[in-house]
């Protein structure tokens, strides 16, 4: 289990001129507005073309939002973008579209900055023609309850602070349903990534859905938002181990997923990056899911691989109705 909180926010904009969302590439090029947006109004030293030291990076809300690494080779952000879903290439102006942050642990402090750097990535555009946007409503969401909480609304100028958390023990009462229903359906277990699933290990790149690797992503994941946005100490290495061995039972049924290449633009590595990655269906069969599945349900919100601050890695698991992402965008 895990203490780390998570905060869904759900945006509800109208389109004021057309935006090329560029299907795929929407949370790219949100979270690179949103980056601009953050550095241009809060960091003083926003004209480095250097990492920032960890002594600026400590007191700059944006470098610490955007930049900061609490180990060497451990880029795990406090933030990622839900990107519009599902992917489009295309909003004329006037249409309705929706889209998503998820603040992790220690991240929910800087809420008022996501906000107000939101509502101006919407006046200044992002994507190609840097198409514009006004915020009808915010929302925190937690699909697992399929509960909202209204933020903010207008007329009101007014952002208030959510209450509504997704957590480790309001994920809890979603296990025994799903193993039921495992069991009622022969063990099969289908997993949906709606968008690029980048799996990468010992500088291997997997262009199929590798479950052994996936859950593997999935528990560091975890435990590094665990660590440097929740203060929990490192999991016990015999408790990986034995996780990851009944990962290795799990077997690969079908997949039904393609590979979209992808690039975009890194400011830590200063030109393009591969964003390349899997999106479809896959089935797994494991006659014992019961230790891995609250992983997997709890996952959805964390979404999994490289790149998910950019959108990438939003996955859920699929059956008949009420699933994770078709909550939140509900």
């Amino acid at each position: 289990m895990t203490t780390l909180q998570i905060t869904h926010l759900r945006f509800s904009a109208i389109a004021q001129t057309d935006i090329n969302l560029g299907g795929h590439y929407a949370g790219n090029n949100l979270r690179n507005a949103l980056a601009a947006v953050l550095l241009r109004a809060t960091c003083p030293e926003a004209g480095r073309r250097t990492k920032p030291t960890p002594e600026h990076t400590a007191i700059c809300p944006a470098c610490w939002i955007i930049a900061a690494e609490s180990a060497p080779g451990s880029v795990v952000r406090p933030y990622t973008v839900i990107p519009p879903l599902p992917p489009r290439p295309w909003l004329a102006a006037g249409e309705p579209f929706t889209f998503g942050l998820t603040l992790f642990g220690s991240g929910f402090q800087f809420l008022p900055y996501f906000v107000l750097a939101m509502a101006e990535v919407g006046q200044g555009g992002f994507g190609p023609g840097r198409g514009t946007f006004t915020i009808e409503s915010i929302h925190a969401i937690n699909p697992f309850q399929q509960q909202s909480e209204i933020l903010f609304q207008p007329p009101s100028t007014l952002v208030h602070v959510p209450t509504l958390h997704v957590t480790w023990e309001t994920m809890q009462p979603q296990v025994a349903p799903w193993s039921n229903w495992l069991a009622e359906h022969n063990d099969l277990l289908t997993l949906r990534f709606l968008t690029p699933l980048r799996l990468e290990a010992n500088k291997t790149i997997y262009q199929t859905p590798d479950f052994a690797i996936l859950f593997r992503r999935l528990l560091y994941r975890f435990d590094e938002l665990g660590r440097q946005f929740a203060a929990e100490p490192r999991r016990d290495y015999a408790e990986v181990q034995t996780l990851h061995q009944l990962a290795d039972q799990v077997r690969l049924v079908s997949s039904e997923t393609q590979w979209h290449e992808l690039h975009g633009y890194s400011g830590r590595r200063g030109g393009k990056t591969p964003a390349s990655g899997l999106v479809g269906t896959a089935v797994y069969h494991t006659p014992n899911w019961q230790p891995l599945l609250p992983y997997l349900l709890f996952g959805q919100a964390t979404q999994v691989g490289k790149l998910t601050v950019k959108g990438n890695g939003i996955y859920m698991l699929n059956q008949s109705s009420d699933s994770y992402w078709e909550s939140f965008f509900a």
